[in-house]
């Protein structure tokens, strides 16, 4: 073969070469859009499908009737067990209104209250002259001379002016922002669903010792700064009676309105039950000993009142419920699946 024949059969090998692949590279191609506009057509599992399918909706217009017991968890001196029930009612699955309360039904006497009763405030004497203790002339309206520099109030006044919660409540808007499924032990499944919730509070302020009489009661003592004969004992020489004077009294009981807020948990047994445990807070102005708190008052008096002897008191309580669902049967959200034409 000549030098000039082998070139041209080297320029057909190339020619034809370049040729296959192109070819190659086409058929390629249109295998790949069939298969890709045959995918299109063909729509997916999910597709048109929202991220949740079949979802219980356990909330959306249905009622919650909780029966629950509670604890009282900020108490400084007097906690309380208490029962009640709380009614809710959602418009969605997430928002809802509920009304709750609690009547108290045992007290417990914290450590605190425990140590003042027990030797932690001096205690008044029944000798007028104060020159015989307790022990020696029996309990009673006097300070005992060894008493006389302890600034602390004696402990029936202190006693006399000791408020408790008597009973509680609140109407809140309440707002579920979490559901789902909760697994314990790869074995036990249930819905649940986290809540919180705010709105108007209210706390009943009742005397923890009703029958104990403060000092200035119990000798029947004006208490009228500006009266004549304020704080003077007519039956100990028209003397001023110190514990008047520097210990006045006024219970702080009654009814009280303040803030409301909280969260709980709601952890499903049935479609129509669940255990509800819950956190609650009422915050309110509150004297709990009714003693003078402040220093600008010259001779000491005691207003209950906001910015005066009052402090914001946090009412916190833990509360466990059973929580009953009307109507019984929850909806399932269901999704309507539209037939596509081939």
């Amino acid at each position: 073969m000549t030098a000039k024949n082998k070139t041209k059969f080297n320029r057909s090998r190339g020619l034809a070469g370049k040729a296959s692949l192109l070819a190659a590279g086409g058929l390629a191609c249109g295998l790949f859009l069939h298969a890709g506009e045959a995918q299109a057509k063909k729509p997916g599992v999910l597709e048109g499908k929202p991220v949740v399918v079949d979802r219980l909706e356990l909330r959306k217009l249905r009622f919650q009737i909780t029966p629950q017991i509670g604890m009282s968890l900020s108490q400084p001196f007097v906690h309380k067990g208490m029962v009640g029930a709380k009614l809710r009612f959602d418009f969605t699955d997430w928002l809802g209104v509920r009304a709750s309360f609690m009547y108290g039904v045992l007290d417990i006497d914290s450590s605190l209250l425990t140590a003042l009763n027990e030797g932690g405030l001096p205690v008044g004497t029944a000798d007028s002259s104060g020159t015989l203790t307790a022990d020696e002339a029996g309990q009673g309206p006097y300070r005992p001379n060894g008493q006389l520099d302890n600034p602390a109030p004696l402990l029936h006044d202190f006693q006399a002016g000791l408020t408790k919660v008597q009973f509680s409540g609140s109407v809140d808007l309440a707002f579920t922002p979490f559901s789902g499924k909760l697994g314990l032990f790869s074995a036990i499944f249930t819905e649940y669903d986290i809540y919180i919730f705010g709105g108007l509070g209210f706390v009943n302020w009742a005397r923890h010792y009703p029958d104990v009489q403060s000092t200035s009661e119990t000798l029947q003592l004006e208490t009228n700064p500006d009266a004549v004969g304020f704080c003077q004992d007519p039956g100990n020489g028209n003397q001023t009676n110190s514990d008047c004077l520097l210990h006045p009294v006024t219970a702080d009981d009654g009814f009280r309105l303040g803030g409301s807020f909280g969260a709980g948990v709601h952890l499903f047994i049935t479609d129509w039950m669940s255990l509800n445990p819950e956190i609650h807070d009422i915050v309110v102005g509150h004297n709990d000993a009714g003693q003078n708190a402040t220093i600008d008052d010259v001779p000491p008096q005691v207003e209950n009142s906001a910015g005066r002897d009052r402090v914001a008191r946090h009412n916190v309580t833990f509360n466990l419920g059973l929580t009953f669902y009307v109507p019984p049967k929850a909806k399932r959200s269901r999704l309507e699946q539209k037939l596509r034409k081939k």
